[in-house]
């Protein structure tokens, strides 16, 4: 337990004819900076505010705390060295930084990297749990709760938020970094530090708890301590800030497209020249960073751009002109009779083999229990099963990122198949194969009428 000697207020101080600093508090030893000395004063036992002797370390008797420059030597086979008469108090306030550059001393830079400030009044929702919406809103990775035990231990969990969804790599990284400087400096060391840091730098959120905040370029730290046995102790929450400026910017101007990777990570788009630029630079190195992109507006301004470059890719032109783009009457017509279920539809499966990667193969099927059949039988570890409608709506139904399957649910909001009982049906029988309860039989058709 102990104060952290960079944001300590010292007493200025002459000892043994050399300057030294001075705290009535005990020093945490682990942020003393290479090329300083500290150590404790005792007091008398008739008197245990008033020095005697310089020690390395002091338990009983504390009366304060010495830095120097330069060691100080203890007599001769003794593991101390009497003060008395050899300590003069100077009359002014010094921090580290400021005695350094007052005796042309070489101050090391800060260990730290998250250095954490109380929070002011706009930021104590940071501290809690949100609704989901907020949550969206407010892109939350997730928090770690901790708790310290008995006073020494460290036990934590991990909740997520968003579904996880901004949980990369990346991030975990970080959040490891963040969480280990934190349980060295403090105030994570343990359940004394914790209490020692918090009534030291304020930040009270009510009687109980008290909030701090640290961020990097990325992301943000939500930091509450409760220094209360029995009580959990710290909850960490964390806030991707990129995806809230893209949430801010979104709120503003509509999601024209997102890109996305084989590290998880999505970022959503509303600027047209910036969305294209992306999509021309990423899309050459696919086949190694799993760089997919949707286009997610009609303008067809943007589509014909996207096209481009595609077209560039292969050294061709794009043969469409812009008013190809643009929807016809007879284009609207289908979208709207699409979502009629009282008209007969065709339907088209087909399966992706190695999609987005090197090698990329399209099969086509006339029945699902093709598609499904082929989906389970291909070894590639990227590959989607999908299904178009009426030749005018296409989507995913299964997908398989590396490795790992997952059905998608995404076509309970389109219109054109939300309530469509092929597409029911049909989602139905792939959570049965992926769960390996799939009946085999005969090829089942699921086509127009």
């Amino acid at each position: 337990m102990g104060k952290n000697v960079r944001e300590e207020e010292f007493e200025h101080i002459e000892l043994f004819g050399k300057p030294a600093l001075f705290s009535n508090h005990r020093i945490d030893r682990d942020t003393v900076p290479e090329g300083f000395y500290l150590y404790d004063l005792r007091g008398s036992d008739n008197d245990p505010g008033r020095p005697i002797t310089m020690e390395n370390r002091v338990a009983v008797n504390h009366a304060g705390a010495v830095l120097t420059a330069e060691p100080v030597k203890f007599q001769k086979e003794k593991d101390y060295r009497r003060i008395s008469g050899k300590i003069n108090f100077l009359g002014e306030q010094l921090s580290l930084a400021q005695f350094c550059e007052k005796h042309d001393l070489t101050l090391s830079p800060d260990p730290r990297k998250y250095i954490l400030r109380p929070a002011t009044e706009n930021e104590v929702g940071l501290f809690y749990s949100a609704s989901s919406e907020k949550d969206a809103q407010l892109a939350t990775v997730g928090h770690l709760r901790q708790d310290f035990g008995s006073g020494d231990e460290f036990h934590s969990t991990w909740w997520p938020h968003n579904e996880d969804a901004f949980n990369t790599v990346d991030f975990k990284t970080e959040f490891d970094a963040v969480v280990n400087e934190l349980r060295k400096y403090g105030p994570l060391k343990r359940l004394s530090e914790m209490s020692s840091f918090c009534y030291a730098h304020g930040g009270a959120l009510n009687e109980e708890s008290f909030g701090y905040i640290t961020e990097s370029e990325r992301y943000r730290y939500a930091v509450r301590c409760t220094p209360m046995r029995g009580n959990y102790n710290c909850y960490i929450y964390s806030y991707d800030k990129h995806q809230q400026e893209l949430n801010m910017k979104a709120a503003e101007k509509p999601i024209i497209g997102t890109v996305s990777f084989a590290s998880g990570e999505t970022l959503a788009y509303t600027d047209h020249d910036i969305f294209v630029q992306v999509i021309k630079n990423e899309l050459p190195y696919k086949g190694t960073s799993g760089f997919q992109y949707e286009v997610l507006t009609d303008d067809p301004v943007v589509r014909k751009a996207v096209d481009d470059v595609l077209y560039d890719m292969f050294g061709e032109d794009n043969p469409r002109p812009l008013e190809d783009y643009g929807l016809t009457e007879q284009g609207r017509k289908a979208l709207r009779d699409a979502e009629n279920p009282n008209l007969p539809h065709k339907y088209d499966w087909f399966v992706v083999e190695n999609f987005g990667c090197e090698g990329e193969v399209r099969h086509d099927f006339e029945s699902l229990t093709g598609a499904i059949d082929k989906f389970n039988g291909l070894a590639s570890e990227e590959k989607r099963l999908c299904i178009t409608k009426d030749d005018v709506s296409t989507i995913y139904l299964a997908i398989a990122h590396a490795g790992e399957i997952q059905l998608e649910d995404g076509w309970q909001d389109n219109p054109r198949f939300a309530t469509d009982p092929t597409i029911e049906e049909a989602a139905q029988r792939l959570q049965l194969s992926i769960a390996g309860l799939e009946p085999s039989g005969p090829t089942m058709t699921l086509g127009g009428m």
